[in-house]
């Protein structure tokens, strides 16, 4: 091993200034190329599926059918659920109970030999 090394060495003015520029670089061309893609079913699309923007902004978001009626169908419980807590069932009244019996002239009566 020769003495004096690159290992542990401080990092030199050029190179920080190399480095940070670079980082700005980076961060810049970021903003610049992000969401482009169309996104499907807006309504619909869930903040952990908009989190592939991150990854490939340029992709277009879309969903299975199954995801997508997995959604529609969560919603409409969630929409189930809010009007039944905005409108509690109010007292039930019974309406009065009619018994239907046969008249005693319609039976039918069978004959026992």
């Amino acid at each position: 091993m020769a003495p004096g090394g690159k290992i542990n060495r401080p990092k030199t003015e050029l190179a920080k200034n190399l480095l940070k520029r670079r980082r700005v670089q980076s961060r810049e061309k970021k903003k610049n190329r992000r969401i482009t893609g169309a996104v499907i079913d807006r309504d619909l699309i869930t903040k952990h599926h908009l989190k592939k923007r991150s990854s490939s902004s340029r992709a277009n978001i879309t969903l299975s059918g199954k995801k997508r009626r997995k959604l529609i169908k969560q919603l409409v419980h969630m929409e189930r659920e809010k009007g039944e807590t905005r409108n509690p069932p109010a007292a039930v009244t019974q309406k009065p109970v009619r018994i239907r019996g046969k008249p005693a002239a319609e039976a039918e009566v069978m004959d026992v030999e």
